[in-house]
């Protein structure tokens, strides 16, 4: 049975925070004051949470107070649970999605518009950290399907049918071949398609592999999770895991990840003796992650709101956001009847 951590605790400090982007893309940062905790740090401007405030009335009444900003519209982002030798936070971040005001520091701090490119750079409060994993991170993560063999000309259709769609920028090539060389062939062929639609590739496979196919990064599946006591690969390329409980995502906390998958969320052909998760068991995992975490498990794009809504970055899919050929599939349709 998984244990929610009592987020309402007195010791627990509820924190709402917002992502306002400018018409450039640019993202707004305050700097706190040097007198305060963390003071002199960059952080995404926000404010504790009232009793009988929801997130977003916090959202709204913060933002309007801190930095003349009137959001209209939000989503959630990520959650994140980060304990400071003096307290406990609960940061709950949201992605403003349409706002007004002339944007100025009524608490007379220092603000900035900074590119996401260079967000890392700035000094922040430890918490803040994960919240700039997410916004490096789209909301959709592609899942290939297997390729039968080296010359499964199908697979590199659809797969280069679904990326000139330009919705995914984020795949994960996962094949069950016979050997390590046509693994790497195929790899590199879907680099390749990859680099052509500007989407950014991870291997299912060792992480030794990710430099000799170029690679963007690895993800691990649950059993190599378990093989390794720090992080495989460094900074400069993404790390991610497959995770089915808390004590696969602890692990992954552990390894410093970029990201997670949790599954499955719902009923999955790929698996369909596991028991899915459901969306509120999803939600309670998902509050122990240090880093975003992806719903996989029967997901469509339909499933996005909800993932936002029970604390995921977004949806990880094959079926789900794979685009078939449409041509194909009804000439199979007219043989079937």
């Amino acid at each position: 049975m998984t244990i929610m951590p009592n987020l309402t605790h007195s010791s627990i400090v509820n924190v709402v925070a917002g992502v306002i982007r400018d018409h450039a893309g640019k993202i707004l940062l305050g700097r706190r004051p040097s007198h305060v905790d963390q003071g002199n740090l960059w952080e995404f401007p926000g404010g504790k949470q009232e009793a009988q405030e929801s997130p977003f009335q916090t959202l709204q009444r913060e933002l309007f107070e801190e930095v003349n900003v009137q959001v209209q519209q939000a989503r959630p982002l990520i959650r994140i649970t980060h304990a400071y030798p003096q307290k406990t936070i609960l940061l709950d971040v949201w992605e403003v999605e349409r706002w007004s005001g002339q944007v100025w520091g009524k608490e007379s701090q220092d603000l900035k518009w900074s590119l996401l490119s260079e967000l890392a750079h700035n000094p922040f409060p430890a918490a803040n950290y994960p919240i700039i994993k997410a916004l490096q991170l789209p909301s959709l993560y592609f899942v290939t399907p297997s390729p039968t063999s080296l010359q499964d000309l199908n697979f590199f259709y659809q797969l280069e049918k679904t990326l000139a769609e330009r919705i995914i920028s984020l795949v994960q090539f996962r094949a069950k071949l016979p050997s390590h060389s046509e693994f790497c062939y195929c790899a590199q062929k879907v680099l390749t398609l990859c680099t052509q639609y500007q989407a950014r590739l991870l291997i299912n496979a060792d992480p030794i592999w990710v430099p000799a196919i170029g690679a963007h990064g690895v993800h691990l599946n649950s059993q190599r999770l378990f093989q390794y006591s720090q992080r495989p690969l460094d900074k400069s390329q993404l790390v991610a895991a497959s995770c089915h409980t808390l004590t696969d995502i602890l692990q992954a906390n552990r390894l410093n990840l970029d990201f997670g998958v949790l599954s499955p969320v719902k009923f999955t052909h790929s698996h369909p003796e596991a028991k899915s998760l459901g969306w509120r068991q999803f939600f309670q995992l998902t509050e122990f992650a240090k880093c975003p975490i992806f719903a996989l498990g029967g997901m469509t794009l339909s499933d996005l709101p909800q993932a936002w809504a029970h604390g995921g970055q977004g949806i990880a899919a094959i079926r789900g956001l794979i685009v078939a050929d449409t041509a194909a599939d009804e000439e199979g349709k007219s043989m079937q009847s």
